[in-house]
């Protein structure tokens, strides 16, 4: 369900907007103190947060079926984008008064305590010579060619990291990949049909699992395909983005 289209609001605002101003400029109607009109520029972001509110509790279809599903890194956006909207609004009308350094004084280091929990947490990965790092720089593990798929780590860090899993010839059992982009990205190409589970977590960026995103100031959901009873090989993802993105799409 889509309650509100961001895009939407974004048009309706500018376009109520622009009419009053050419109004204003024809002297028709009513004169608008454009001072006036922008104090009311908070319930833009009141509104999308409202948006993102409903939005974290949903369904996602595929082809297993519908699923309903609870996104806590949007419900958590949405919460902070209701509440700057508040207090700026409230403020901007003289609904009370409000020290603004207080509420970002409290969201910093809120975002500093998410990154760190994102850092610290999902299964502690190790295995010889399996993962990739990439500092300021790219990379691509995988290709046209079989390989053997280990369980390992993968960071980038302001850099880029490709995965193509496509010819990767997958051990029995679970194999787990751990991918972490910090002001970078990572893109992994799995092929059709290839069991997959795992979660994704975002601050400031935005993870993608076969089309679905999640991301924003903070975004988080669990996900699952092509999984079934007696599945012998499967690979579990642990993503994560700081600033950053996390795609994992089906090859072409």
């Amino acid at each position: 369900m889509r309650f509100i289209n961001g895009r939407l609001v974004f048009g309706l605002v500018i376009l109520v907007a622009g009419v009053l101003l050419l109004l204003n400029n024809l002297n028709i109607g009513v004169q608008i103190n454009i001072r006036d009109l922008l104090q009311y520029w908070p319930v833009i972001p009141l509104i999308l947060g409202l948006n993102w509110l409903f939005l974290s509790f949903g369904s996602s279809s595929g082809v297993e079926g519908s699923k309903a599903y609870f996104s806590w890194g949007q419900f958590i956006t949405s919460l902070i984008v209701i509440a700057f909207g508040a207090v700026y609004l409230g403020r901007n009308l003289g609904l009370f008064d409000f020290d603004t350094a207080i509420f970002w004084n409290m969201v910093w280091p809120l975002i500093l305590i998410l990154i760190g929990f994102s850092l610290l947490r999902g299964r502690s990965v190790t295995s010889g010579g399996a993962g990739r790092v990439s500092i300021m720089s790219g990379s691509k593990v995988g290709g046209s060619q079989p390989w053997k798929l280990e369980s390992g780590s993968y960071f980038a860090l302001m850099g880029g990291i490709e995965i193509d899993l496509t010819a990767a010839v997958i051990a029995e059992g679970e194999t787990v990949i751990d991918l972490t982009a910090i002001m970078g990205g990572i893109e992994v190409k799995v092929p059709p049909g290839m069991p997959i589970t795992g979660e994704g977590s975002a601050i400031l960026g935005g993870v993608t699992f076969l089309g679905q995103e999640d991301g924003g100031i903070v975004g988080g959901r669990r996900f699952e395909t092509n999984l079934a009873a007696g599945t012998e090989k499967l690979v579990r993802v642990q993503a994560r983005a700081i600033m950053g993105g996390v795609e994992i799409k089906e090859a072409r």
